[in-house]
């Protein structure tokens, strides 16, 4: 995503063979996702460990590629329809945790092991308003909002993170992303 928004500004500053570099490198890096990152079998991106294979700890990280334009209709569709909106894994009354419903290490809820943080429910977002995902991404928004708004009117606090199971807000109570929930 950097490589593209950079891409676009040499252009609007009239810095051709910059915004052609960076372009082509964005095309690269969106080849490299693809062929690295993608499982077809699970139909989703997913981490690799150190020796290669994939890691199938699901995480808001697996829906990047989305924010950053470099799914396919095709594999959009998958981590939409498959994984966000799957009640096992992201998708409840809150949204989205920090490791899938699923995952042995959700129970915890601390930090990242299934707290809902304000900073990756935006890129989420953004992702899905990108592929267009117009009802999906409404739905998103909503549970965002309502999510920040519950805390809000209980305690007036700005929570660095929040509970995926009862949305309490966690962490520092006035930190500056949990303002991106509402946003």
């Amino acid at each position: 995503l950097d490589a593209e928004c950079l891409s676009k500004m040499a252009t609007i500053l009239g810095r051709d063979e910059d915004s052609r570099q960076l372009a082509n490198d964005y095309e690269q890096m969106k080849k490299l996702i693809n062929s690295k990152l993608w499982n077809e079998k699970d139909g989703i991106y997913e981490n690799l460990l150190w020796d290669g294979e994939f890691s199938h700890r699901l995480s808001p990280t697996c829906f990047y590629p989305l924010f950053a334009g470099v799914a396919s209709p095709y594999q959009a569709e998958r981590l939409v329809k498959e994984h966000l909106l799957n009640p096992e894994e992201f998708w409840g009354t809150y949204v989205i945790p920090s490791i899938s419903r699923n995952d042995p290490a959700f129970p915890d809820q601390f930090y990242w092991r299934g707290s809902i943080w304000g900073l990756t429910n935006y890129m989420v977002y953004q992702g899905l308003k990108r592929y267009k995902f117009d009802l999906t991404s409404f739905q998103f928004a909503q549970k965002s909002f309502d999510l920040f708004m519950d805390d809000w009117g209980l305690n007036q606090h700005n929570n660095e993170l929040y509970l995926a199971s009862g949305g309490r807000g966690k962490g520092d109570p006035h930190y500056t992303f949990g303002a991106l929930l509402p946003l």
